[in-house]
């Protein structure tokens, strides 16, 4: 089980400024992979209520059972358990958890359930003390451009990401992260 504080700064995109960027920085579709995100709550949004997420990341080569946590502005606390291909088939297709440490505070709250999925193409590359993320991201009938940075401390993150901005004149967006755009989205269709 791995363990980190995620500090990390997003803004939505459009397309034009995705692939501005894209062009600036010399990436190409051979510098993007596939993961998918599949997110999971108790029928009474157990996570959601206190601002939690927990998910499972398909990689090309690894799978992650993670548990977000927030602790304030830009600023997470992530668990991350891997999980077998086994056990990963086993929460996809049944609902069938592996024994992890962090899911034992929900076993009283309800049976966990897939509140959706999310398909994202993502770039990375190394960029002032942090790394910038490309993703485009498809999930119910839409699709959305982001970009994301992480890095070791907020200040000097805030000042790295409005410059960013700026040099590219991509104005600041509130970005709400995935899992909040998936169930937006997915709310939005029931009216």
């Amino acid at each position: 089980m791995h363990k980190e504080k995620e500090i990390e700064f997003k803004n939505l995109l459009t397309k034009e400024e995705f692939n501005q960027l894209l062009t600036h920085f010399q990436l190409t579709q051979k510098d993007f992979f596939t993961q998918t995100n599949y997110y999971f709550d108790t029928p009474n949004n157990y996570f959601k209520e206190k601002k939690m997420g927990f998910r499972l990341r398909v990689l090309p080569n690894r799978n992650e059972l993670t548990l977000k946590i927030p602790e304030q502005e830009h600023i997470m606390h992530e668990t991350t358990q891997l999980v077998t291909d086994i056990e990963r088939d086993a929460i996809i297709h049944n609902l069938k958890f592996p024994s992890v440490s962090f899911l034992e505070q929900t076993e009283e709250k309800g049976p966990l359930i897939c509140i959706g999925s999310m398909k994202t193409k993502r770039a990375q590359l190394s960029f002032d003390n942090g790394m910038l993320f490309f993703d485009h991201s498809i999930y119910s009938n839409t699709e959305d451009f982001e970009l994301e940075y992480e890095c070791n401390d907020v200040e000097n993150g805030k000042m790295v990401f409005s410059h960013l901005l700026d040099t590219y004149k991509i104005p600041v967006r509130h970005t709400d992260k995935k899992i909040a755009r998936l169930v937006n989205y997915n709310n939005s269709l029931k009216g």
